[in-house]
């Protein structure tokens, strides 16, 4: 998809942070040049811009700093290099200096870049849920995953994507077996190889 829009360098900028960061469409689009912080290669989310219409962040937890990898950091650093100078600092203006209009970016770019790519037509929100499938597919910590997508809790994140960790639970009780348990099935052995007689307590 990526490649599909390459040659338009603001909705490819705009597209990869999606899929990286996992960001909600209207909070890219009310990004600001001094959300980047650079040293820490992240993104402070503090408004977001939906149905012309500058709004805070719906919870506490919205407002948060999410990490960005040194491929999405150096495209970043180019395109702002290129991106038109605006009053409101935006990183992703109009021809105007405001505000991306959502359904002429979603008619003009999004859908016809899926198209290109051999994509079949999604919403814009389905890059978010790519990230968070991504993240869980690598193992990564479900306390980190709900905090970069702004989730009130971890059970949030859990209910959103509880068919995903499936398979991977099912690997985690295998593991838990081939660590813990002895020749004979009736002993446990520690990593310090110290081994433990297991009780059998009656119901």
């Amino acid at each position: 998809m990526l490649e599909s829009i390459s040659d338009k360098k603001k909705y490819y900028m705009l597209f990869k942070l999606a899929i990286f960061t996992g960001c909600r469409q209207g909070e890219l689009l009310g990004l600001k040049w001094t959300d980047v912080l650079w040293t820490t290669s992240q993104i402070y989310i503090k408004r977001t811009f939906n149905k012309k219409a500058w709004y805070n962040p719906k919870t506490k937890t919205s407002i948060r700093k999410i990490d960005m990898g040194p491929s999405v950091l150096a495209d970043l650093k180019q395109w702002q290099r290129e991106c038109p100078k605006t009053e409101l600092d935006l990183i992703f203006p109009n021809r105007d200096g405001g505000p991306m209009d959502q359904s002429h970016m979603l008619n003009r770019f999004f859908f016809p870049a899926l198209k290109k790519a051999g994509i079949p037509r999604i919403r814009f929100h389905d890059l978010r849920h790519t990230f968070a499938s991504l993240l869980i597919d690598q193992g990564e910590n479900i306390k980190y995953i709900q905090t970069q997508l702004g989730h009130s809790t971890p059970s949030v994140t859990l209910n959103t994507y509880a068919h995903l960790l499936k398979p991977v639970n099912q690997k985690a009780a295998s593991r838990l077996e081939k660590m813990v348990l002895g020749e004979s099935g009736d002993q446990m052995e520690t990593r310090s190889k110290k081994r433990l007689t297991c009780v059998n307590v009656n119901p």
